[in-house]
């Protein structure tokens, strides 16, 4: 979106206060739409596990419907979110320490301290997350994983998915579930087949692009290079940590001496981070040995049963590699392709703790798919915010909106493809589950839903795209007080092509301000909170920006003068505990 210079007038804000604004601490995971598609789904480079060779061939050609996935895995806050509002509906309990749904004999997750690993913590009333790891990855079992997707399910007015008394799954339910086998390793791939990658990113095993070993230390040794990989068990990373970004023990709180971390991106083409390393994730499929060989073409649904493992019983699949199990010295475990049954987790195997397994959700896709139009992810909107729509047949196409009381509203469409809507979410709209229905140009009809919160904040970035260079201006004001604006992007480089132009924090007595612009902000009750290259910023908004329905604009600064020299940085915003996307800006 092209943002017009305006005449902004700064309110300079108190301090930020103290909470976290990295990401995976929002009460629901972030979630990004994937486009259909075909691949070849298997191993391209003739790897051979030791263990259970042979298991990624043959390659065959799958096709996965366009879904939703999990933007980075669960964290140990989301998932105490789950714990305490299940407890409170009388779906869970605790016995010896281990978390049961209630009756049953298939226990979810352990806590702190029956199992000094756990970052759970039970005082007999509540659960909380006892350490520093809030937004790490919970490590939980496979029973843990599909009741908090059933939950997230009903918390978002959804069908859940399983049956948790048979672990029965049906594909039906348009609520959330783990990904199937196939999806997962499509959505690892990120759209990149020219060639096949081993890793998400590409062939190089760097260590500074994931949670894993060393290769230079091979045997499920430390990293001595990650700060996080010191002391005791887990050595988990917080989500979305290998951003490509410059972190800071003053941010993180890592238990390593050194005070500074220059991460490599080891996201993938459709931004999602840590398909490779930090913790193996769970799938919905039983592991088959020889399931690729009779695997049908659309969306496979894995086998009915698993392949008996040594110990003769069968395991669910995993996927990814850990902090304990990466590269290609281990032997390979977090190359896209690579499969792997509960059975061969390691360390332990197979009764011990699971404080390397994690997951991420999942969930199908409906007919029209509705996004915030400033970062293309989430499955929620907000009153009077600008969303997209996207199908097919849509030129011409009108909108409406039923919300949770049954009020039917019809939306104002700014723009119209044949592949995608933008709209005004009405102002009135009631929060809960809502329903969008689009009127394609003939009289055909097409419905999706959306989850309906009073804030859903997103920012938009100068490429349209939800990532890289904030659409964003920078208001310097010199000793003298004279003010000047510029764009933090150059506005005659097409869109899709766009960098951050540097801004010079250097002058003495000189103050710069960010002017940011986004959606679904407008509504916030609390104070907001936003950091820069991980420093906390003072922040004034967001508010609406009264030239154009739905836009809202934030002010940040003035930028510390600590920022200076730091590059590319990213801008994290967090609104009623909402997170947006992170955009960046660039420093000199």
């Amino acid at each position: 979106m092209r943002i017009p210079g305006l005449a902004i007038i700064l309110i300079v804000a108190a301090v930020a206060l103290a909470q976290s604004t990295q990401p995976g601490s929002t009460k629901y995971p972030e979630m990004t739409l994937l486009p259909a598609g075909e691949y070849q789904m298997g191993d391209h480079y003739n790897f051979v596990d030791p263990q259970h060779p042979s298991d990624e061939r043959p390659i065959h050609a799958v096709w996965i419907d366009s879904l939703f996935i999990g933007t980075y895995d669960v964290t140990n806050s989301q998932y105490v979110q789950f714990l305490n509002s299940a407890y409170a509906q009388g779906l869970i309990e605790v016995r010896s320490g281990l978390i049961y749904g209630t009756g049953g004999s298939d226990f979810y997750v352990e806590t702190h301290p029956v199992q000094d690993y756990s970052s759970i913590g039970w005082d007999g009333a509540q659960f909380s997350v006892v350490d520093n790891r809030g937004s790490h990855p919970v490590g939980v079992r496979w029973f843990g994983a599909v009741a908090y997707a059933n939950w997230l399910s009903a918390q978002q007015g959804l069908q859940p998915c399983y049956d948790l008394t048979t672990w029965k799954i049906d594909f039906t339910k348009n609520g959330f579930r783990l990904p199937t086998e196939a999806e997962w390793e499509y959505a690892g791939r990120g759209g990149q087949y020219s060639p096949y990658y081993n890793f998400p990113w590409g062939n190089d095993a760097d260590n500074a692009r994931a949670n894993w070993p060393d290769p230079a230390h091979p045997d499920q040794g430390a990293d001595p290079n990650n700060p996080f990989q010191v002391g005791a068990y887990p050595w988990t990373t917080p989500v979305g940590f290998y951003n490509g970004q410059t972190h800071y023990k003053s941010e993180y709180s890592w238990p390593g001496s050194q005070q500074l971390f220059a991460s490599s991106d080891g996201s993938n083409a459709w931004g999602l981070f840590d398909m490779a390393g930090n913790l193996w994730q769970w799938v919905n499929d039983w592991y088959g040995t020889d399931y690729y060989s009779v695997s049908p073409y659309r969306n496979p649904p894995g086998p009915d049963t698993g392949s008996p493992m040594p110990d003769g019983l069968p395991y669910r699949n995993m996927r990814g590699g850990s902090w304990y199990n990466g590269g290609v010295n281990d032997p390979g475990h977090a190359r896209v392709s690579n499969r792997d049954p509960g059975y061969y987790r390691a360390p332990d195997n197979p009764n011990g703790p699971y404080y390397h397994v994690g997951f991420r959700v999942a969930r199908t896709a409906p007919p029209l798919s509705v996004l915030s139009a400033a970062s293309f992810k989430g499955t929620a909107a907000a009153p009077n915010s600008i969303v997209s729509t996207f199908g097919s047949g849509f030129s011409g196409a009108t909108a409406t909106v039923k919300d949770s009381a049954g009020v039917l509203s019809t939306a104002q469409v700014f723009a119209s493809s044949p592949t995608q809507i933008n709209f005004l979410m009405p102002g009135s709209i009631a929060t809960g589950p809502a329903t969008v229905t689009a009127t394609l140009s003939g009289g055909t009809t097409i419905s999706g839903t959306v989850f309906v919160n009073n804030v859903a904040p997103a920012l938009f970035s100068a490429n349209s795209d939800g990532k890289g260079v904030a659409a964003a201006l920078a208001l310097t004001v010199a000793a003298n007080g004279a003010q000047t604006s510029q764009y933090v992007f150059d506005p005659t480089v097409p869109a899709g092509s766009r960098k951050g132009v540097a801004l010079d924090l250097s002058q003495p007595g000189t103050q710069v301000y960010l002017i940011l612009f986004g959606t679904g902000m407008r509504n916030a009750t609390q104070k907001a909170v936003a950091t820069v290259g991980g420093v906390p910023v003072s922040v004034a908004g967001p508010v609406a920006q009264s030239q154009y329905a739905g836009l809202d604009q934030v002010n940040l600064g003035p930028l510390p003068a600590s920022l200076a020299g730091r590059g590319q940085v990213e801008i994290v915003l967090n609104v009623d505990g909402e997170i947006t996307n992170a955009v960046t800006v660039t420093i000199k």
